[in-house]
């Protein structure tokens, strides 16, 4: 079940930039900032649940240098100096995109959406790029043409995380990452630096599996089988060097209902992002389970707690190991000066 998510539109304004590939943008900047009225608070609404429930985004945090990417610069302005309104940041940031549009010959235009809201309680700025398209409305029982935003093909947005920002989370800035070069100009522009450290989004990865296998309950050998797969998947992906896609992954791995599973590793609390290739240590922890201390060292298959030969002993704290190797036996047998008294 999807937890309730309460949000607020404090602003909201829609500028115009128009540009075809391999052109040169023109902007048409709205001449204010309109109060936020209900249609533009269900767009805002509307945009932030597609947003959030999209694979494929890119999580990162501002790059230091502030001169080449004044993104920066610009949200300080506005939300911790206070020095500019909203509406002259949203002039701002649309000169910006534009530059950096004009620069990636393969962007194109549309309506720039830029709006200030707050999600549970978490203070965020969105902007976005929403291209129109025609469908059909109902006026006096005539069928007319009308024009609408299509939030449907959302291609080009990102969202900074302006409470998470100010309060030091490591990675505050999203975006949808895409399968172009789009993406690419659209980082820059927000000033993200998105380096991955594969290691860390394996384990997120790993730990949203194990968490889902949990919460779907499922019965032993169907989280058995469920992990192993996942596994198989995330070895294959390292073997060929190949980086992962949310998508495709749960469209494998959960095919009756994928939307569940992506909606698990797109939760905005998880901060997981795509395009990494997967750890081969971490993966291994999905079928496996290892430890130590001073003066011993473990590794077991997963499968073992669930057919015996692995017994834990919770109420004093103990790992029960059956199905001793006779060679193992022996040795142990001989180090204790005993012998076996089995036939």
């Amino acid at each position: 079940m999807t937890a309730q998510v309460d949000i607020t539109t404090h602003h909201f304004i829609v500028h115009i930039m128009n540009k075809d590939q391999h052109d040169i943008s023109t902007l048409v900047l709205s001449p204010n900032e309109k109060p936020v009225q209900a249609a533009s608070d269900k767009l805002a609404e509307d945009l932030t649940e597609r947003y959030t429930g999209r694979a494929g985004k890119g999580y990162g945090k501002f790059e230091d240098d502030r001169d080449s990417f004044p993104m920066g610069n610009i949200v300080e302005d506005y939300f911790t100096t206070r020095r500019t309104n909203f509406y002259d940041t949203s002039v701002r940031i649309t000169n910006h995109l534009k530059a950096r549009a004009d620069d990636e010959h393969l962007s194109t235009g549309g309506y720039v959406i830029i709006a200030h809201t707050e999600v549970n309680g978490n203070n965020y700025l969105m902007v976005a790029i929403l291209t129109s398209a025609m469908g059909s409305s109902v006026q006096n029982f005539d069928i007319q043409s009308s024009e609408y935003l299509d939030i449907a093909k959302l291609r080009v947005a990102g969202r900074i995380d302006l409470t998470g920002w100010q309060g030091g989370k490591e990675r505050y800035i999203s975006f949808l990452k895409g399968q172009n070069t789009v993406a690419g100009y659209f980082k820059k522009f927000l000033g993200c630096n998105d380096v991955l450290v594969a290691k860390q989004e394996t384990t997120k990865l790993r730990d949203a599996l194990l968490q889902f296998a949990t919460e779907r309950n499922l019965e032993p050998e169907a989280r058995e089988d469920f992990l192993n797969r996942a596994h198989e998947k995330l070895k294959q992906l390292n073997k060929n060097g190949d980086e992962f896609e949310t998508q495709a992954f749960a469209n494998e791995l959960w095919p009756g209902e994928p939307e569940l599973l992506v909606e698990k590793l797109t939760n905005e609390d998880l901060q997981f992002s795509d395009g990494f290739v997967p750890d081969g240590n971490v993966i291994r922890s999905l079928v496996s389970f290892k430890g130590k201390s001073k003066h011993w060292s473990l590794k077991f298959e997963r499968a073992a707690l669930h057919d015996g030969s692995v017994l834990y002993d919770q109420a004093n704290n103990k790992l029960i190991l059956t199905e001793i190797p006779d060679t193992l036996k022996d040795e142990i047998l001989a180090e204790l000066g005993e012998e076996d008294d089995g036939e």
